[in-house]
């Protein structure tokens, strides 16, 4: 399963460092974009989101948070310096349905 980052370019180019290709947005549409058609690829199994523009989705982003299927979606700490809220433990339990 491949992994999968939306943000903006310095948070896109970094998670490249490490192997992770992404998407590089500047707006919320981009994003939603971007993050629809990542949702329906198959290989993909985790989509990182770079935490400002999670907020600036807003609910939305939660609805994809929350689905109950792969790919999961979480947000990351971006170039911005916001961090994220979530912890990925309880993301992951919620999504599955597992105590773990």
């Amino acid at each position: 399963m491949k992994i999968k980052i939306v943000g903006d370019i310095i948070t896109v180019r970094g998670f490249g460092f490490a192997g992770i290709d992404g998407v590089v947005v500047k707006t919320a549409q981009e994003a939603r974009t971007a993050i629809l058609k990542m949702l329906q690829d198959e290989d993909i199994g985790l989509i990182l989101v770079a935490q400002s523009i999670a907020n600036a989705l807003g609910n939305e982003f939660d609805e994809y948070r929350f689905r109950k299927h792969l790919p999961l979606v979480l947000s990351v700490e971006d170039s911005t310096g916001e961090k994220a809220v979530e912890d990925i433990m309880a993301v992951v339990q919620r999504s599955l349905g597992l105590k773990l």
